[in-house]
């Protein structure tokens, strides 16, 4: 099986239309927009803690959520979905929206959901009710946030660490960034304000906005430690202690460009100088050092992740992706 990059808990790979709809099959039906042969998938997914996290980027296609006719899937969770590029339109219960790269979406899958998308790479987190104390028909199906609001930029510099924890199988904060994604969900998109929530989120703002100044600023070139004790007033000690599970924040920082060149490579389009072209966007500017960096956190190269050469199997959706499903369903519910 073609293994692109997979950490504790977690597998990538690239499917093909038959098994992405076999693996989709408990959440969705899928019905593809494009020839066979153009709807290849790559797909991350991971399962942390009680929530289960998936990127994926695809091609055109509509995915339909349906509880009244879908009982392989349990309906218990909402879903949190985020788009990096493409989008599309959304349906839920009898709410219609626009799915775009600068809103993030919160979703009872309890409801009847359909979303009809364009090329896109898109990152989901699946939460039960139960984690959010979210009671169907007393809160609202849907819920929607600007990226580039105030309570939006937390919530995604919540998520980007969720995420990135993922990648680093040394850390060992996954527990705590899943509550505190828990409690700012509850707190920013559901309108919970508890004391669980503010208790916690008095233990995170420092930190969440520093991730947050960094996602916002990573084409800058003077972006730096030095660049950030000076806007927020830290010491040198303090800033590290912030990053120390990251390795400091100079490779925080790294890790963040690298990350925004695999997003903008996973869906550019092959054609001759675009690994140069995105490198150097996020400024990388040695081609030798920028490819060793690159394949040390994502297992595969640039130009690898831009025109992948590994060709899928042909049938059967990939184990160690079924199995994470699989597995998270099964616990799900027998919670």
């Amino acid at each position: 099986m073609p293994i692109v990059k997979g950490g504790k808990g977690a597998a990538k790979v690239k499917i093909d239309l038959e098994q992405w709809r076999e693996l989709a099959s408990p959440f969705y039906e899928v019905f593809p927009k494009e020839a066979t042969e153009q709807a290849g998938v790559d797909i991350d997914v991971q399962e942390r803690d009680h929530l289960f996290l998936s990127k994926v980027a695809s091609p055109r296609q509509v995915l339909v959520h349906n509880p009244s006719t879908n009982k392989q899937a349990c309906h218990d969770y909402l879903l949190f979905e985020r788009f990096y590029a493409g989008g599309g339109k959304g349906e839920v219960g009898d709410t219609g929206f626009t799915v775009t790269p600068d809103r993030m979406h919160l979703i009872d899958m309890s409801q009847r959901y359909v979303s009809d998308k364009e090329r896109s790479l898109s990152h989901g987190v699946c939460i039960p009710h139960a984690a959010l104390g979210y009671v169907p028909g007393e809160q609202p199906a849907f819920a929607s946030l600007a990226l580039n609001s105030a309570k939006g930029r937390l919530l995604a510099a919540a998520h980007a660490e969720l995420l990135n924890a993922g990648s680093d199988p040394n850390r060992n904060d996954s527990e705590t960034l899943v509550q505190a994604f828990i409690v700012l969900i509850k707190q920013l998109m559901l309108g919970q304000d508890t004391e669980e929530t503010r208790s916690l989120g008095r233990e995170l703002p420092m930190q969440l906005l520093l991730r947050d100044y960094i996602a916002a600023n990573l084409q800058r070139p003077d972006l730096s430690a030095r660049h950030l004790e000076d806007g927020f007033g830290l010491s040198r000690a303090t800033l590290y202690r912030h990053f120390a599970a990251e390795g400091g924040i100079a490779r925080y920082i790294r890790n963040r460009r690298l990350d925004r060149c695999f997003f903008e490579l996973a869906g550019a389009q092959p054609v001759r100088g675009q690994v140069a072209a995105v490198a150097r966007r996020w400024h990388f500017t040695d081609a030798s050092q920028f490819n060793r960096l690159y394949r040390q956190r994502f297992g595969t190269s640039p130009s690898d992740t831009l025109s992948p050469t590994q060709k899928p199997p042909a049938t059967g959706a990939p184990p160690h992706q079924a199995r994470i499903v699989q597995n998270w369903m099964d616990k799900f519910q027998t919670r």
